[in-house]
């Protein structure tokens, strides 16, 4: 007896192209700049595989965020649970710094294109149900992190006004690296789609920054 599949392939990489397709055009001209149309024909689908798949525009922008956020979230749930494994016995200011250089590797990788990074950068300024997603997925966990490890270092409490501040200030190469790209690849005749190569320099330039920062704060905390 033949077997059928559960799911038909085809259809599969239909929601795919939706989705691969969606996260350049959402990035480059925002939510309402994109119409199903411009998105089916751009994808190379029929239109009513919009309203089957994801029930309208609004279903493929979710499930691009929901995409991002299960490939970097259980990368993010790993590195706490390895982090908060280590708490009592390793210098706080250690573990940042291996952290920070850690969410650098996760974040700037050939994998991760400037699409990803424009969407997010849009979210940041027109915020919509897909922010809550990214958010639940991996960016309160990374900034409840980083906010424990530079609480230990500066003796002061995780949830206040203060630290929750200087949490945002200390991810802010990692922010201006992802947002600023374009005009770095400028300054720095870099291709668009950044290599491995590239990268790494930047993971490296963020680190040296960091273990600076890291300085300071244990310095203010004497």
């Amino acid at each position: 007896m033949e077997t059928i599949p559960l799911t038909d392939p085809r259809s599969e990489a239909t929601r795919q192209r939706l989705i691969d397709t969606g996260l350049t055009l959402f990035g480059r001209y925002g939510f309402d700049g994109v119409t199903t149309r411009q998105l089916a024909t751009s994808a190379q689908v029929n239109q009513a595989s919009i309203p089957y798949h994801f029930g309208g525009k609004e279903g493929v922008y979710l499930a691009i965020a929901e995409q991002i956020a299960a490939s970097v979230g259980p990368q993010v749930n790993a590195l706490q649970k390895n982090i908060h494994s280590r708490l009592n016995h390793e210098a706080p200011q250690n573990l940042l710094l291996e952290c920070t250089i850690k969410l650098a590797e996760i974040a700037f990788t050939p994998e991760h294109q400037s699409s990803w990074f424009i969407f997010l950068t849009r979210e940041q300024f027109h915020p919509t149900a897909a922010l809550t997603i990214l958010q639940r997925g991996f960016i309160d966990p990374v900034h409840q992190l980083i906010g424990e490890l530079i609480a230990l270092i500066t003796n002061t409490a995780v949830d206040t006004e203060a630290n929750i501040l200087l949490t945002q200030a200390y991810l802010g190469p990692l922010v201006g690296f992802a947002c600023g790209k374009a005009l770095l690849n400028k300054r720095l005749n870099w291709p668009i789609e950044l290599t491995d190569i590239e990268w790494r320099q930047v993971i490296a330039t963020v680190a040296h920054c960091s273990r600076a920062t890291i300085a300071g704060l244990m310095l203010n905390a004497e």
